[in-house]
């Protein structure tokens, strides 16, 4: 009876361990498979559209959710663990005000409030380097014509990450409705866009791309009590700054389709965040910084672009000007952003412009080498702090040296000043013509396309909207017999056509 009773109670000890690591494993496995993690969120500020993107280490569920009353976006991440350091932001945008952050055991839920109604595309890009893969929101303002053909009533899109091997790519569209089916169709054919979107982006392209004067920031370094380098016969930087900026302006004024702002206009001290919002005020779509060089030996001579560096600087010259001109023009904070890392500028963006920088500088370089006597003869890098703070394509560019009795001549010189200028603004207009049908900012999109029986190279360029010549350059392909069942291609999307999808 005795050995009984101990047998049955080893017994229901036995089954108790067991049901107890059970418990245990389901909790592990499903904490395992549940928790992906809301690491960062960043937003970018563009002339039309607000980006946010959210990065995550691992993406489940979420569900994106347009609610008005007031106007707002709901963008809720299922088992997700939040990192974000903050619950409420007030931000400085046109479209965006306040963001809310509020999570419970089932998921996070981020608010973003709207100042009024508009459209928003949602869409995923893979993993980066840093092993985030990231959900990205463009917020945009309704267009009135499209107003009055769409409904901007928008469902709860609720989205459970793809496994699709043959597109790596999600999107969502406000005044798009897209169905499972209509998706799965489409990236067999390879995401052609329909007949009916085609129609009603023809119907509004007036609307959508309405030309805009292009507005060219520029910045004559220094003025007032920081008089900047001093020069031969006791030139100084703040004076012929400004007289260049002023000829500048002048070219620019009379060139079609663009126009000039002047961060100051006489002798005084602005600082350099009053700088950065005069630019941001005037809208400006390029900043550009005029100063003169100087540097303890008296011989050296000529001009230099500069763009914001990733890194570190190009040269020993370029560490030591950044680290004098940064001293004079003093740092600056973007109240509200830099004190959090989830709220500094976009990295997306802030890539984009320095890749749109040293587009630029190098079209300017190349106009300033046939007009003027140049120091360095390819783009230079540092980290200037007037670039690190502006979130537009920018340059820094020293005229001459200071510090050389002939140029220091020449930087007074009416006739040098108008042969400058007139080289910066041949590279502006050369840049602008050859980057006109290209968006300014974000990142480029791609999908992978898993090439199917039947394919040719011509009929999947034609389907993604981009030309053969172009798939063959990405890919490497040198001939059409490259081209195999099976193998994967990769197609850029143009923001146009990713905004259809």
């Amino acid at each position: 009876m005795k050995h009984k009773i101990n047998s049955i109670g080893l017994g229901s000890m036995q089954n108790i361990i067991i049901l107890v690591m059970m418990f245990l494993l389901l909790t592990w496995a499903s904490n395992l498979m549940a928790k992906s993690e809301l690491s960062k969120m960043r937003i970018g500020q563009q002339e039309d559209k607000t980006r946010v993107v959210f990065d995550l280490k691992g993406l489940n569920t979420y569900k994106v959710s347009q609610l008005s009353n007031p106007s707002r976006l709901v963008v809720d991440f299922y088992k997700t663990k939040n990192q974000l350091s903050f619950k409420n932001k007030f931000i400085t945008d046109s479209r965006l005000f306040k963001v809310r952050v509020s999570n419970n055991k089932k998921r996070i839920r981020i608010v973003l409030d709207l100042h009024k109604h508009g459209s928003h595309n949602v869409f995923i890009l893979p993993k980066n380097k840093a092993g985030f893969e990231r959900l990205v929101v463009d917020l945009q303002e309704l267009q009135k014509n499209a107003e009055k053909r769409t409904s901007v009533a928008k469902k709860s899109v609720l989205t459970k990450k793809s496994n699709s091997k043959k597109s790596q790519i999600k999107l969502a569209s406000a005044t798009t409705s897209i169905t499972k089916k209509t998706v799965q169709k489409n990236a067999k054919k390879g995401l052609k866009v329909n007949d009916a979107t085609k129609s009603l982006l023809n119907k509004d392209s007036a609307v959508l791309t309405k030309p805009k004067a292009l507005v060219v920031a520029i910045d004559a370094g220094h003025g007032g009590k920081d008089m900047g380098a001093t020069g031969y016969n006791k030139i100084q930087e703040k004076q012929v700054t400004l007289s260049m900026a002023k000829e500048l302006k002048r070219l620019i004024d009379r060139q079609p389709g663009m126009r000039a702002v002047l961060t100051r206009d006489k002798d005084i001290f602005i600082p350099l965040k009053k700088r950065i919002e005069i630019a941001k005020k005037k809208n400006a779509d390029i900043f550009i910084s005029i100063h003169a060089d100087a540097f303890h030996d008296h011989s050296v001579r000529g001009g230099s672009v500069y763009v914001l560096s990733q890194g570190g600087a190009s040269s020993v010259m370029a560490r030591l000007l950044a680290k004098s001109e940064n001293a004079s023009l003093q740092s600056v904070k973007l109240k509200g952003r830099e004190d959090d890392v989830a709220f500094a500028l976009s990295d997306l963006t802030r890539e984009a412009n320095i890749r749109s920088s040293r587009k630029l500088a190098k079209t300017v370089l190349g106009e300033m080498q046939k007009k003027v006597k140049m120091h360095k003869h390819s783009v230079q890098s540092a980290g200037f702090a007037v670039l690190k703070s502006i979130d537009m394509p920018s340059l820094l560019i020293e005229t001459a040296f200071i510090s050389n009795p002939h140029e220091a001549r020449n930087l007074k010189s009416k006739r040098f000043q108008r042969k400058m200028a007139s080289a910066i603004v041949g590279g502006l207009t050369k840049f602008v013509k050859n980057n006109a049908q290209k968006p300014r900012w974000g990142e480029t999109l791609y999908v992978h396309y898993k090439v199917q029986r039947g394919d040719t190279l011509s009929q999947i360029a034609e389907n993604h909207q981009v030309s053969t010549k172009a798939l063959k350059k990405l890919n490497n392909i040198k001939n059409a017999n490259e081209l195999y069942v099976g193998k994967k291609v990769k197609i850029p999307l143009s923001e146009q056509v990713v905004a259809t999808l």
